[in-house]
Formats: structure tokens, sequence, C-alpha cells
């Protein structure tokens, strides 16, 4: 007691200055005698950028999906509405349904054309991420703020590794593996848009094109026929028919085999404009390339040639097949023609060399033209032509 008393007094004292009571002096000087024989408080966790900007953006998402939300059934009351339906038992279908019958459209592509979905279908995803008790991410990749991407590439990175090791094992055991190499055509890599909208994440044209390059890589490795299904998921298809919305005009037709030869053709009837040709290709050819009986020597003009020749220069196959063409319709015009034709012997070459898909695509020679001849209008010497105007 006799230590504690001038201790009271000095802190009476010495806080009457402050105008602090005496009791809350011995409150603060009770804490600070009980502050060092319990626990250490917590140390406080400092939150780096990565972290505020997703908790930034998870709020942002969650306010825009929930006012998404709201809209979307609004206008599910006024479709049903517009229909006279019940707006309680409206159903997905129906919606589908009364949009294709209120906006009726013609368009080709099928994304093109409009719709009206939940929004949790036709927003991006947002993909949230786990943290443990002291606020840290459960996975490591969150601070690269790509996550998603450098998670799939180090994914194929692993599979690349993988492979390399199960055919060097099995190539010191002085096993050979024999495995048929992995075949990519008839598909093409998926655009940088749909990377990112399956995953997403904003993906840049470095970041992609690194991507590209190792999934190359995993797919030209020996044994890379076991990853097949993971490197398709990656690939789209670009032969026509399988997509309705890939090529526009006619698919590439099936091979055939001449009887007169017993060689492999492919014959497609295709059109530009107001022309339509038949044009039949014929594999273990020597070159020959005729339209309508004539060699295309007959066209002078430097472009309608090129337009012939552009699908053999493409694939390199001068010399290795014979094309036959024929005007079955419209003018022959002498730079109509060459393009038709050109469509026509594409498609051709594509039917024969699947592997021939790939740059015929890149160049855009496999789809139609869908051009037409457009009309005079009234009072008009022309389509688009006016007349000289005259101040008098």
């Amino acid at each position: 007691m006799s230590s504690t008393r001038p201790t009271l007094a000095l802190l009476t004292r010495s806080l009457q200055n402050l105008r602090v009571s005496p009791v809350q002096a011995l409150q603060c000087q009770d804490l600070s005698t009980a502050a060092p024989q319990s626990s250490q408080p917590q140390k406080l966790k400092s939150v780096g950028r990565a972290l505020e900007n997703y908790l930034r953006n998870a709020r942002n998402y969650e306010k825009m999906l929930a006012k998404e939300k709201a809209e979307f059934e609004l206008g599910k009351r006024y479709l049903a509405n517009i229909m006279g339906w019940d707006a309680t038992s409206i159903t997905q279908d129906d919606v589908d349904k009364a949009i294709e019958y209120l906006f009726p459209s013609g368009l080709t592509d099928l994304k093109a054309r409009p719709v009206m979905k939940p929004p949790e279908e036709i927003l991006p995803k947002f993909h949230k991420f786990e943290f443990d008790r002291e606020g840290k991410p459960m996975d490591p990749l969150f601070f690269t703020l790509k996550p998603k991407f450098y998670g799939l590439l180090s994914e194929v990175g692993r599979k690349t590794q993988h492979l390399v090791r199960h055919y060097d094992a099995q190539v010191s055991r002085g096993a050979v593996p024999e495995s048929e190499p992995l075949s990519l055509a008839g598909s093409a890599w998926i655009s940088d848009v749909d990377l990112g909208r399956r995953l997403g994440e904003n993906i840049s044209p470095e970041m992609y094109a690194q991507l590209v390059i190792a999934l190359d890589y995993l797919a030209s490795l020996p044994l890379a026929i076991e990853v097949k299904d993971f490197i398709f998921q990656y690939r789209q298809a670009v032969v026509a028919g399988s997509n309705q919305a890939v090529l526009f005009g006619p698919p590439i037709p099936e091979v055939q085999i001449d009887p007169a030869s017993n060689r492999r053709m492919a014959s497609v009837v295709t059109r530009a404009k107001a022309v339509k040709v038949e044009v039949t290709v014929r594999d273990a050819g020597t070159g020959k390339y005729t339209v309508d009986g004539h060699h295309y020597d007959v066209f002078r003009s430097v472009m309608a040639r090129e337009n012939l020749a552009s699908p053999l220069i493409a694939t390199n196959m001068f010399g290795r097949v014979d094309i036959e063409a024929k005007v079955l319709e419209g003018p022959y015009g002498l730079s109509i023609v060459p393009r038709a034709v050109r469509h026509g012997v594409s498609l051709g070459i594509a039917a024969l060399f699947p592997d021939a898909v790939e740059p015929l695509r890149q160049l855009k020679m496999l789809t139609m033209e869908p051009r037409r001849k457009e009309r005079s209008k009234v009072n008009q010497p022309g389509a688009r032509a006016k007349w000289i105007w005259k101040r008098r």
C-alpha cells in the first residue's frame, strides 16, 4: 500500500492539468499493467492492392447483377402483358418464343439475333475466391491479378512435363511408344475474346500468344493424343456443316471416287452475284485447269488469273490437281466468273486435303461472296450515281 499511494498522488497531481479524473487514471493504470500479462493482440493485416481491387470488383458485380435481375424480371412482366400471358407462370422457353415472334430476323449468324436471357447467362461470370481466417486467399495465383489465365498456363505446363517424362521413360527402357500424331485439321484455336469470356478475365494479345504457343507445343508432342480432350477444349471447328454459323454458302463437299479414272474427286455448285458455276477438283492430276473447256489463259486480265490461281498458290497445289469449271447460268463477266470459280476450287481442295482448310479459311476463300447487284434508284441514272446538280 505504501508503494501505491505515492503513485496515486503523483498521477492525481499530473492529471489535474490534463483534466482527467483519478478514476480514469486508475483504469488506464490497470490496463497498462494487465497488457503484458495478457496474450499479444493479433497483428493487423495489411490489405494489398490486389485484394482491394477484388473486393471492389465483387461489390460492383453484385450491384450490377442485382440491377440487371430486377430489369430482367420487369421485362418478363412487360413481355407477358404484351403476349397476354400470366406473368407468374412464364418460363424461359416462352420468353424465347415470344422474342422470336416479336423480332423476326433473317440473320445467318445465330449469335447476332436478339435474345432475352437471364443476366447470369449473358453477363461475364465473376469468379469468387476463398480466404482463410487471416484474410489470405487460398489460391496463391490470386496475387497475379489473372489467376484463371495463369492457372490454365500452369496446367498446360504440367501436362507438357508429364508427357515428356512419360516419353523419356519409355525410350530409356528401349520401348519406343507408337502413337499417331494429333491432327488439328478442321479446327482452330479460340480467339482471345472467347478465351477472356470463358475465363472471365481480360486477356491481352501478349498473354493470348503465350498460351497459343504453349498449346501448340503440347499438341506437337509424340504422346499428345493422350491429352486430346484437354487440347480441343480450346479449339473450335471451322469445317462447314459442324456449325451452321461457320461458313456462309455451300458447305465443303464430300469426297467421291471417279468411276472412269478411279481417282478422288470433289464437285460443288456455287455462285457469285448472278453467276452460277459448277467446279470439279480431281486428285492426282497434272495441273489441268479449264473453264468451260478453255484454259484459263483466255482470261487476259491479271486480276482474273490471280483469282483463279489463288487457291492453288495458298495451298501449294500446282500440278497436283485437275480442275474443271462450268458456268451454269448468269452473265459471263470477266471478273465475276473467276471469283465464283475461286470459291468452288477452294471448297474442292478443302474436301480432298483437310490440312489445307486452315490456310484457306484464314484467306477467307471458303466463304461465298454474299454481295448482290444493287437495284437502280428512281430518278437516278444508276444505283449510286446521281444527276449532276446545276444551279439553273
